[in-house]
């Protein structure tokens, strides 16, 4: 699961070299905090991520380019126009991250678990532990160090109990953790991992919707993934589950 750390001038060029099949662009060179923090990632076993660059461009409704086999769903430019979603939903945010890359896997009755490290298990059965994860009585058949029936809010929204413990470990801020945008999601699924869209179950987006909703999909059944829909920000289900990514702190 260890991130390969390479020089900052052969990671930028790696990651020209992927994206040469989408548009094209130019990649800068990565800053200092992510080849510490993908060390530190490694160091304490915490989760499968890897270094992408997203670079600043539209995906725009009706876009078409090599690589892309499964654009964003339309429903998504329907929102934009409506304004229950920022409009600038469809851009990708032009930054240097860490995207998890772990599989999400098949629905089993609320007890499918994702392949995940003992670090990050753990952690999960302690925010449980802590009343930090709530467990409510219709889930509490779903396993105490489980990704899923985990609200929004509590992996990066109002409390943001995940994105807090995750940053105290990788010694970076708590803004810096966060699920993906949905167009993030998208554009990595169809560059190098298309697995992310081919489980039948849910994950959450850092999208906002409407007044307190937030953005969900990935399903293999609903388009996989371009799957798009909504939830409110505080629900939990057995079938939601999450991904996390390390974006680069305020002011790099």
């Amino acid at each position: 699961m260890a991130v390969e750390v390479l020089d900052a001038e052969k990671l930028a060029k790696s990651q020209a070299e992927k994206i040469a099949c989408f548009f094209g662009a130019e990649i800068p060179e990565p800053g200092d905090w992510l080849f510490e923090t993908a060390e530190r990632n490694r160091q304490e076993e915490l989760l499968a991520m890897a270094p992408f660059y997203l670079p600043k461009r539209q995906l725009a409704e009706g876009i078409s380019f090599p690589g892309l086999k499964r654009p964003l769903d339309s429903w998504l430019y329907s929102q934009i126009k409506a304004g229950t979603v920022d409009p600038d939903a469809d851009w990708l945010p032009g930054e240097w991250v860490l995207f998890d890359t772990t599989k999400r896997p098949d629905y089993n009755n609320g007890k499918q678990m994702y392949k995940d490290t003992p670090r990050f298990k753990g952690m999960l059965a302690m925010l449980r532990e802590r009343s930090q994860i709530t467990v409510p009585n219709a889930y509490e058949d779903v396993p105490r160090d489980s990704r899923f029936a985990v609200s929004a809010d509590e992996i990066d929204g109002s409390s943001a109990a995940v994105a807090r413990a995750v940053a105290d470990i990788l010694h970076i801020q708590v803004e810096q953790v966060s699920t993906p945008l949905y167009s993030s999601f998208n554009y990595i699924g169809n560059l190098a991992h298309p697995e992310l869209g081919q489980a039948n179950t849910w994950e959450w987006f850092r999208n906002n919707f409407g007044g307190g909703g937030r953005l969900c999909g990935g399903r293999s059944g609903g388009g996989g993934l371009s799957d798009v829909s909504y939830r409110w920000s505080g629900y939990r289900n057995g079938d939601i589950g999450f991904r996390l990514q390390v974006s680069s702190p305020a002011g790099a």
